[in-house]
């Protein structure tokens, strides 16, 4: 489990390279699965769930199969679904025990589960962002485990993230729904709209955050207001991730923030209620 000095870092600096949580042969087992479900979706795929679409390189509702095999998938939500061995990763001790403790809540819930694949020469730079606001979600007690599925390194595209970027008050809750409402209010009056701090921030080179190179087995934590980005994978070596969303007790449904969100039509709860539920497990 997490040290109470991994715990400080973790609150003042809004990640943690944390270490090995799986052996080489619990790896290789993460990627054969990734590799069935890349088979399935070179054949007849599986839209069993709506977020099971999401990620993929399809023209409408057909799979591209022109961008390679590699490439089939460069993102697949809720693999707990479709693999054990994913489950199981969510359930892992040392994972799961790390989230509560670096948000100090008695349990947390998997938000979403998500592949990231960067085949060797592909998927390009992924500009700086930071996750809260793309989730129907709050307040932000959330935290992301990145696990490495294959070494990562700087040259394959690892994790870069912006220390103590989630203490930052221009990007804050609050700051985001002012930037909101004057931007509404400008476009109401035919004005035009403050400058877009969260855009220029994205486009900064990548050299403006810490690398985290990760062995294969390895996993890092950040929260979900730290500003992270990956530069592409200009190796000939495949560099997959698998990263999972964990909510502390008490997050809720807040419709308003992202509508459009692929999980939305597998909420169960009223808007403004906690997230429980099936679909988002206990870890």
């Amino acid at each position: 489990m997490a040290t109470q000095e991994q715990v400080d870092f973790f609150q003042e600096n809004g990640y943690l390279k944390f270490g090995k949580v799986l052996d080489s042969d619990g790896v290789q087992t993460m990627r054969d699965g990734l590799d069935t479900i890349i088979e399935l979706e070179l054949n007849e795929g599986d839209d069993s769930s709506p977020e099971f679409k999401y990620g993929h390189d399809r023209q409408g509702q057909q799979l591209n199969r022109g961008r390679g095999h590699p490439r089939a998938i460069h993102q697949f939500v809720n693999m707990w679904k479709r693999e054990a061995s994913y489950e199981a990763a969510i359930h892992n001790p040392l994972i799961a025990g790390t989230a509560c403790a670096l948000l100090e809540t008695p349990e947390v819930r998997l938000w979403h589960d998500q592949v990231i694949s960067k085949p060797p020469h592909d998927n390009g730079h992924f500009g700086f962002h930071h996750d809260f606001f793309f989730w129907p979600l709050s307040p932000p007690n959330i935290v992301s485990c990145w696990l490495a599925l294959d070494d990562a390194t700087v040259d394959s595209g690892c994790m870069h993230v912006m220390p103590k970027s989630h203490k930052d008050e221009r990007f804050s809750v609050e700051a985001r729904a002012s930037f909101n409402a004057e931007t509404a209010k400008a476009q109401e009056e035919g004005r035009e709209p403050p400058s877009n701090p969260w855009t220029e921030r994205r486009d900064l080179d990548i050299s403006h955050g810490i690398p985290v190179e990760l062995k294969a087995g390895e996993c890092m934590f950040h929260h979900c207001l730290n500003w992270h980005g990956t530069p592409p994978n200009v190796t000939d070596r495949q560099r997959r991730a698998f990263v999972m969303i964990f909510m502390a007790k008490g997050v809720c449904y807040n419709n308003a923030q992202s509508p459009g969100h692929v999980l939305v039509p597998t909420i169960e709860v009223a808007d403004g209620e906690p997230l429980v539920g099936d679909a988002f497990p206990v870890a």
